[in-house]
């Protein structure tokens, strides 16, 4: 399943960003995908939750949206979460 990959990728971006704004706990994030993407709510929650349980809060909320996108193309639309406290 392609979409694997993706998952990959907004894990791994989610990181990236996260440590760029010193964000230490996401609670929402919104994520833009193309239509004919699997990826929804529901599944991504999870994979973060799995991937990345200690960057994301218990009760994140996840929002997927569907936008005109090439395929494996996903867009981090918005990401919240609690700024990291002396942490480099």
């Amino acid at each position: 399943m392609h979409d694997t990959i993706l998952f990959s990728k907004i894990s791994e971006s989610l990181k990236e960003s996260c440590k760029k704004e010193n964000i230490s706990k996401i609670s929402e994030v919104i994520v833009a995908v193309n239509d004919r993407s699997h990826v929804n709510s529901n599944n991504l929650s999870e994979y973060l939750k799995n991937y990345n349980e200690d960057l994301v809060d218990d009760n994140i909320k996840v929002t997927v949206k569907i936008e005109d996108l090439p395929e494996q193309i996903a867009i981090i639309r918005r990401i919240e979460g609690e700024a990291s406290e002396g942490q480099s």
